[in-house]
């Protein structure tokens, strides 16, 4: 057995406690199944519709099978490190505190099986593996750099892959732009707020500012926050109802009062829609 110190326990744990995973499970046209000899898009196909059903096993076997067939497959990568990320999430902590597989020692403290410890490391070791074979079949695939930075330990680590997985998916959202597929580029613009609050929340941890730094940091707003939040709703909002004249009004006015960091990539959006317009 094991012991560990609460507060250390919750921090080592809360990636696979805590973090609510975005999963984006890429859509594969279905194609019929052959008599002799399954494809790799079949049992990639096969997997998806079993991890929707939480056939975590079966789903892990479906992707490894599709991995044999075309090792070149970087989807069934992606998706069975989608599995080991599950099953870094097996065990919950209790209402007591205490850990599914453990037991509470005192008010401190509780005692976990170092088996069971090393078992999550490994899925999380296999889960990375996979999202980086991923990338390295697909260098732009967004949601891999994305999961890949949920379940990495190491801050520096986290905030690289977050940070290429907002701008992939801000290039996503820009070629969504030219054929008017505005609900799709709203939810990923949804995907990179999330993104950019986890990446604030690491570097707020990673570094302690001097407190006139964090009043206010370079290259920040002078305006009031729920000011730049209400333009940035409104433009969404007149983005979603089709009404691209007053969105790029919205926006326009929002890059031109707002200057922080994660607002200015709007001058790509009004670029881009003011190109579809013209």
């Amino acid at each position: 057995m094991f012991c560990l110190k609460i507060p250390v326990t919750c921090l080592s744990l809360i990636i696979a406690t805590f973090t609510t995973y975005s999963v984006v499970i890429s859509q594969v046209e279905a194609s019929p199944i052959p008599t002799q000899q399954q494809t790799a898009t079949n049992w990639l196909l096969e997997g998806q519709s079993k991890i929707k059903q939480q056939d975590y096993s079966g789903a892990l076997s479906d992707f490894t099978q599709a991995i044999a067939i075309d090792p070149q497959n970087a989807e069934a990568y992606y998706h069975r490190g989608l599995v080991y990320l599950q099953y870094t999430q097996e065990r919950y902590f209790h209402p007591d505190g205490s850990i599914a597989g453990c037991e509470r020692v005192d008010g401190l403290r509780i005692s976990c099986p170092v088996e069971l410890i090393d078992k999550v490391a490994e899925y999380r070791d296999l889960g990375i593996a996979d999202f980086s074979q991923a990338i390295l079949l697909n260098p732009r695939y967004a949601a891999a750099y994305h999961q890949r930075g949920l379940i990495e330990e190491e801050t520096e680590k986290k905030l690289v892959d977050f940070q290429v997985a907002k701008e992939l998916y801000q290039q996503q959202s820009l070629e969504l732009l030219k054929t008017d597929k505005f609900a799709e580029t709203l939810t990923i613009w949804e995907t990179i707020d999330e993104l950019d609050n986890k990446t604030q929340s690491l570097s707020r941890l990673q570094v302690l500012q001097a407190s006139q730094d964090l009043k206010n940091p370079i290259n920040s707003s002078t305006v009031s926050p729920e000011l730049c939040e209400q333009l940035e709703q409104q433009g969404r909002m007149a983005l979603r109802n089709g009404d691209v004249n007053k969105a790029l009004q919205r926006y326009k006015r929002l890059v031109s009062k707002c200057q922080d960091a994660k607002y200015q990539r709007i001058r790509k959006v009004i670029e881009a829609l003011e190109k579809n317009r013209n």
